[in-house]
């Protein structure tokens, strides 16, 4: 897996260095100095794929679920059910996600040095082809632990854990600055939170 690994990012430098600068176009060779002044966030695979494990004291805090209540038990043994799945997706794809850390933080900033919209494209397609599989399989099991928090929960309850969850999920989203803020999606992956009944 290492050689794999290995193997992308030496393809993924080679390519860099082949792009003709300013994404083949000619004009102020100062323009990439614009872009330069902003510092771009690090991708980070695991969020951008959705990881994100819940801590289950912390949902009861915000559920206001009580150790002596009936539910308690339930609650957490759901999120803890969640948890351990998310976490064999993490441990199963580490070597992917360290990889395509590499290989996209490299492609982002020689496609941001270099004013390349193609490089930065292509990179963005191959972050979704190689993600896709995994956003989903995370999907799946956050629908699973919203259909069985929504069997236990009231209904006041089970609207502030889609809230608390849209929060969480808000936070492995980059942070962006200025005029960029307004192309970030509404909700990570397509997913809505709002779903009851």
């Amino acid at each position: 897996m290492k050689k794999l690994i290995l193997l992308l990012v030496f393809l993924q430098i080679g390519v860099c260095f082949a792009q003709r600068p300013n994404g083949g176009r000619r004009g102020n060779p100062n323009a990439g100095q614009a872009t330069a002044g902003r510092e771009m966030p690090k991708f980070e695979s695991e969020k951008a794929a959705g990881i994100l494990e819940y801590d289950a004291k912390k949902v009861a805090k915000k559920l206001k679920i009580k150790k002596n209540d009936s539910i308690a038990d339930d609650v957490r043994a759901h999120i803890e059910t969640y948890n351990s799945k998310i976490d064999k997706i993490k441990t199963e794809n580490k070597d992917l996600f360290e990889g395509l850390d590499i290989v996209v933080n490299q492609n982002m900033e020689a496609a941001t040095k270099n004013r390349n919209r193609e490089l930065m494209q292509e990179t963005r397609k191959m972050i979704e082809e190689k993600l896709k599989p995994i956003r989903d399989d995370i999907k799946t099991h956050q629908d699973n632990l919203d259909t069985s928090l929504e069997t236990v929960l009231s209904e006041e309850q089970y609207s502030k854990w889609l809230d608390y969850k849209e929060s969480e999920l808000k936070k492995l989203m980059p942070k962006r600055r200025g005029n960029d803020a307004r192309n970030r999606p509404d909700n990570l992956n397509g997913r809505s939170g709002r779903r009851r009944g």
